[in-house]
């Protein structure tokens, strides 16, 4: 067997957004001083400028590491926790449950928006950025939330959603009132086309054309999602200065950072040419996936917009304040362009979905071919990260069979980077079996309320019915029982967040040493400890033999939980379907 390529991931290379922002100040600093300065006071200032330079940047580099060691945990608020007993959870759910990530070893929360909304697009259809939505709680809520992340030395990170508003937004009320209006130009309003229809073949994420008419103005307005999402117009400083003052009122607050939402859409062609169209398109019925989207998506202008919210962010001297981007491209290196580039910053990462396209007929090869190409894809010093899931996609032990959730929580984990989990991941959580006639949305199931016991709604709410049924695994797959049972799912990953801590999983190197389409096998070390990684993503039993590492070591973690403290030889690895072992070597 032939590798496709070996990715000696160093751990040695520099932050690349620090250092170029540390040469653009040093150049300035010079600048100011060449000329006033004697060459023997030059060199002098030169060295110090130097050291002072070198010593700031390592107390930023210091700052940065919370998000860099720690796994983020992504709650969707609705289905985590219901403290009131209406059916949907809250933020004081959350609060009554921050116990429960002191037992995994979590100390970064995410949460889906929880600013107030209409709720037609469950929260990303925002009617007030400053406000909280009642369904989750209220602005006291919030702060009390804040104050006991913080105190229990915790991150939280929110859903910043700067493409649109809610069409009830006072700013798209004021917008759509008049062609004259100050707020007119806020958001994104055309003409009708020359046959009087859509101002051209734009269409909508969700489907359908992405104009709707306004028989009031007699002008189409934009929505890349929902008619009821309103485009914001960022191409209008008033705007971007607007969405600053948003980011700034919860910085002030003491929030960690934010997750972009939808920032791929941020910025349209301004000459609104029509869209290549690709085989199958129908003017009529405009499909999002027949347009080539070369004048809607991750134009070069989003970039400025986003180095202007990391310039914001930046601000914050107190403690380092995580920016993260969701792109979605066909394009990889559309996504790698959101890092930065020479003397500007942006995000501090985008979310990385290549494992979003695993199914069934997973192999070794093809998840060996995705973390290869992404880590070759990287641009020099950039960190990366890992996903498994989201709120918008099926979960993937729904999409690969339950019996390999553990094998993907030791590949999410013992990967270089931030590793990030979807709320019960951690347990193996599938989708729930909701009947179409009962969905509001397509993803709904992958919504469904935590498992936390085999009570009533599985121990999320005391309601008669929560606001989405449970998944029916919820008598066996809910936090209660697997606590209860040292080999279950729950364990493992909080043994596998335990093993993160260690300096050898906090670096970036990683060397693969085996890869057929049964068994991926790598190493992670350092000049400490070294470890290797070998997983099973066939569907047979596997023995055989490591073709590019000789020796024995201990099994440290056995995703099966029962080999734990076995010399094993690497010549003579036998492994289970969908069986992890983390070995520590000896030789």
């Amino acid at each position: 067997m032939s590798f496709r390529r070996v990715i000696p991931y160093n751990e040695r290379l520099e932050d690349f957004t620090v250092r170029e922002m540390a040469v653009g100040e040093l150049i300035l600093n010079f600048r100011s001083i060449l000329f006033s300065l004697s060459s023997a006071t030059l060199v002098s200032v030169v060295i110090f400028s130097i050291w002072k330079w070198r010593k700031k940047n390592s107390e930023r580099e210091k700052r940065k590491q919370w998000w860099k060691e720690g796994v983020i945990y992504h709650i969707y608020p609705r289905s985590f926790q219901d403290s009131n007993g209406d059916g949907n959870g809250d933020l004081r759910g959350i609060l009554k449950r921050l116990d429960y990530f002191e037992f995994l070893g979590i100390k970064i929360l995410y949460l889906c928006p929880i600013f107030k909304s209409p709720m037609v697009d469950n929260g990303y259809d925002i009617s007030d950025f400053k406000d909280i939505e009642p369904m989750f709680g209220n602005m006291s809520d919030f702060d009390e939330l804040l104050r006991e992340v913080h105190a229990q030395e915790m991150k939280l990170l929110l859903d910043f959603v700067p493409n649109h508003t809610s069409d009830q937004h006072p700013w798209f009320q004021e917008s759509r009132s008049s062609k004259d209006n100050p707020k007119r130009d806020w958001y994104v309003w055309r003409d009708p086309g020359p046959e009087g229809g859509p101002p051209n073949n734009w269409a909508s994420v969700f489907g359908g054309s992405a104009w709707s008419y306004d028989d009031q103005t007699k002008q189409y307005y934009l929505h890349q999602f929902c008619p009821e999402q309103p485009d914001l117009n960022l191409r209008n400083l008033q705007v971007r200065h607007a969405l600053v003052d948003i980011l700034r009122f919860w910085l002030d607050r003491g929030v960690d950072g934010f997750r972009v939402d939808a920032v791929a859409h941020l910025v349209e062609d301004d000459k609104f040419r029509d869209e290549p169209t690709r085989p199958g398109f129908d003017p009529l019925r405009p499909n999002y996936d027949h347009l080539d989207h070369v004048y809607t998506k991750n134009l070069v202008d989003n970039h400025k917009i986003v180095q202007e919210w990391r310039a914001a962010l930046d601000d914050y001297k107190d403690s380092y304040r995580i920016l993260i981007g969701e792109i979605y491209s066909e394009h990889p290196q559309d996504i790698m362009r959101y890092y930065g580039g020479f003397l500007r910053t942006e995000f501090d990462f985008p979310f990385n979905f290549v494992f979003f396209g695993l199914n069934k007929s997973i192999s070794a090869e093809e998840i060996y071919g995705k973390i290869s190409d992404y880590l070759g894809s990287l641009p020099k010093g950039a960190w990366p990260n890992w996903v498994l899931g989201n709120h918008d996609v099926p979960r993937i032990c729904s999409k690969l069979g339950q019996e390999y959730c553990s094998a993907l929580n030791v590949l999410l984990l013992t990967l270089p980077g931030t590793a990030v989990t979807y709320y019960g991941e951690e347990l193996g959580m599938t989708d729930a079996d909701t009947p179409f006639t009962s969905t509001k949305d397509l993803r709904d199931p992958q919504r469904s309320p935590m498992q936390w016991s085999d009570g009533q709604n599985a121990g999320f709410s005391i309601a008669a019915k929560a606001w989405l049924p449970v998944a029916k695994n919820f008598a066996t797959v809910n936090v209660e029982a697997q606590k209860a049972d040292a080999t279950s799912p729950l364990h493992l990953y909080q043994e596998l967040l335990k093993l993160r801590g260690l300096k050898t999983f906090r670096g970036l190197n990683i060397k693969f040493v085996h890869v057929d389409t049964s068994v991926l096998a790598y190493t992670r070390s350092d000049n400490e400890s070294n470890f290797l990684v070998v997983i099973n993503f066939g569907h047979d039993i596997w023995k055989g033999q490591l073709k590019g590492i000789t020796g024995s070591g201990m099994v440290k973690i056995d995703s099966e939980m029962k080999k734990t403290g076995i010399t094993v030889q690497f010549h003579d690895v036998r492994l289970n379907k969908a069986q992890a072992l983390v070995i520590q070597t000896l030789n």
